[in-house]
């Protein structure tokens, strides 16, 4: 059967992308107390209000630091595969968070259909173009990490929609300072929380298949089970099983009976480590887990 050759994912160092997370911190709570304590001075509620969402970002990039560092911890006896699923649950509450700011954007728009607010336009032209600056700068800083690891892209999607709400306040605010049409700002914001949710929900779907030890969405099922069954000495296998510990991390289970030639000639361990190394180089598989049974063998519980 024809195989298609596995395409192996860019190589993830966690301790590189841990400290890229402290640089957005940092980067993000700086401009936070400057935009806090500018507002206080100048009075300018605009100013404080994007502080406080500036303040979600600083806990969105912290809860990821977190789930990092817990994913570098060395393994114990409690925890054989380490903390590896902190990424995910660190890239599930991140998506979350998405979502719900999603909610709470669309029903302030609703709410302000009716009861329009007068914004002035300068100062929101002003704050939103020194956002954008720092939400790329922090997407630069986090690079590609969000492409191999759902922690750094949960980081990832909440730089991209505070900068895509910064480009959206940014055309609020030039079309409200030249034409003082003041529903523009409702619009833009309906707009972009679309966008958000479809990234929010992308990761959530994501991390939820991770959690419940779904097939990888890059291996076909099929295709390995087909593979294995066709390998030499392999005569049957069953309770296959593909998984990810996260992302990147892939593993595999099953049971295979071999062949009365492979066990009597005491060939079975080399057939397994040639199956391993087969499902290493074709599908990128690090973890598996063969059990080897000679033919007919029954189960306890068969």
């Amino acid at each position: 059967m024809r195989i298609q050759p596995h395409q192996p994912q860019p190589t993830f160092d966690r301790q590189k992308y841990h400290r890229s997370l402290w640089w957005a911190l940092g980067l993000n709570f700086a401009f936070m107390l400057v935009e806090l304590f500018g507002g206080l001075i100048t009075g300018s509620m605009a100013l404080l209000s994007d502080a406080g969402h500036m303040l979600t970002d600083v806990g969105a990039i912290g809860l990821a630091l977190f789930a990092s560092w817990l994913a570098i911890r060395p393994k114990d006896p409690r925890r054989t595969y380490g903390h590896l699923r902190a990424e995910i649950l660190g890239g599930l509450a991140n998506a979350t968070a998405l979502i719900l700011l999603c909610g709470y954007i669309l029903i302030e728009a609703i709410r302000r259909t009716g009861h329009p607010h007068p914004i002035p336009g300068g100062p929101v032209l002003a704050i939103a173009t020194a956002g954008l600056a720092v939400n790329l700068g922090s997407a630069l800083i986090i690079g590609r990490g969000h492409r191999v690891n759902l922690n750094m892209e949960g980081a990832y999607l909440h730089m991209l929609s505070d900068a895509l709400g910064s480009i959206g306040a940014m055309v609020a605010g030039g079309v409200i300072l030249i034409t003082g049409w003041t529903p523009v700002d409702t619009i833009v914001s309906v707009l972009i929380a679309v966008l958000i949710l479809r990234g929010g929900w992308r990761l959530l779907m994501k991390a939820i298949d991770i959690l419940m030890e779904s097939t990888p969405p890059e291996i076909d099922y099929h295709q390995v089970l087909e593979a294995l069954k066709s390998r030499e000495h392999i005569v049957d296998l069953h309770d296959l099983h593909i998984w990810s510990i996260s992302s990147g991390v892939l593993a595999l289970s099953a049971h295979i009976q071999l062949s009365d030639e492979c066990v009597k000639t005491g060939h079975w361990p080399r057939c397994l480590r040639e199956t391993q190394d087969f499902l290493r180089e074709q599908w990128g598989i690090e973890h598996t887990t063969l059990q080897t049974e000679p033919l007919f063998f029954k189960e306890p519980y068969d």
